[in-house]
């Protein structure tokens, strides 16, 4: 199956916001409402804390981290002379909620390097919150049985945590705008090829422009597709609530081969790209819930036998 391409220069220029820090915010609705989201939630300013000797942490994200959600990886260096057991991990950041110390327990032995999971709590949006100064608080245990919690200045040579928070907040506010899902599939055939045809509805929220879904990229293993190919894109006067838009589910040229099947880490990624009122191309992913993974990997063993 082919895919549309007449929209791929709006959507590498999206791409490369949502890749930069918050300073390369993303304009339009999305922005506008942001302010909103979590008013409520406005968090304390943590204290400045110095470095904790014989301790190094480090914010990653691997491609694991990205197909799993709501995660990143701190990892972690001994870089002092005793040994010590982190009993659990948390982000502690002024831009997101802080969560329970949570993550396994590991023992790093002087100049061991070991990579913790650690989640992140909802994002705080409202005004001009920062991420920085941003810890790793964790809980440790001593070689004489102690324990005790401790602050480590989080590195983030990336902006990794920078950058996770504008992802979130930016999916918050496109959400408040427009809530855009993925229907339930059929079985038919499309180019005489087995496919899956299904619906995007786009539900108006606090939004009051024209919005207009102007692409969709599948994944590696995947193609998503309009299922009519008119021009100009399918879109919603301001003055309408929704929008229905047949979809197309095929297999990738790759699709059905073992090894892509194996390592893919993230098969139900799906982005799409909407415009408000014809300004700048805004940045989604559709939520696929379990039960619609589940239609997709039967999909596989048809499409593929």
């Amino acid at each position: 199956m082919s895919k549309r391409s007449s929209f791929v220069a709006a959507i590498v220029a999206a791409l490369t916001v949502m890749s930069g820090c918050t300073s390369a915010a993303v304009s339009g609705p999305a922005d506008r409402s942001s302010d909103a989201l979590r008013e409520s939630a406005e968090p304390t300013a943590p204290v400045a804390t110095p470095a904790v000797p014989g301790m190094r942490g480090l914010a990653v994200r691997l491609r694991t981290d990205v197909a799993v959600g709501g995660q990143f990886q701190t990892r972690i260096t001994n870089t002092g002379s005793e040994a010590f057991v982190v009993l659990g991990v948390s982000l502690d950041s002024p831009g997101f909620e802080r969560l329970p110390f949570a993550g396994r327990r590991a023992t790093f032995s002087p100049g061991a390097t070991i990579d913790l999971p650690t989640q992140y709590g909802a994002a705080f949006c409202a005004g001009d919150i920062e991420v920085d100064p941003a810890f790793s608080a964790m809980q440790v245990q001593r070689p004489d049985g102690t324990t005790e919690e401790l602050r480590v200045p989080l590195e983030a040579p990336d902006d990794i945590v920078d950058r996770i928070h504008h992802q979130e907040c930016h999916a918050l506010a496109l959400a408040a705008a427009v809530e855009v899902d993925l229907g339930e599939f059929n079985s038919a055939e499309f180019d005489g090829e087995p496919v899956l045809r299904a619906s995007i509805t786009l539900t108006r929220g606090t939004n009051s422009e024209a919005i207009a879904l102007v692409g969709l990229t599948g994944s590696v293993v995947f193609d998503l597709i309009f299922a009519d190919d008119n021009e100009p894109p399918p879109s919603m006067p301001g003055d309408e609530d929704e929008l229905v838009v047949p979809v197309v589910v095929g297999m990738t040229g790759r699709g059905c081969d073992a090894h892509v099947l194996g390592e893919t880490k993230q098969p139900f990624v799906f982005p799409f790209y909407l415009t408000f009122d014809g300004g700048e191309v805004q940045y989604g992913v559709l939520e696929v819930s379990p039960e619609q993974r589940d239609a997709l990997w039967s999909f596989v063993q048809v499409a593929c036998a």
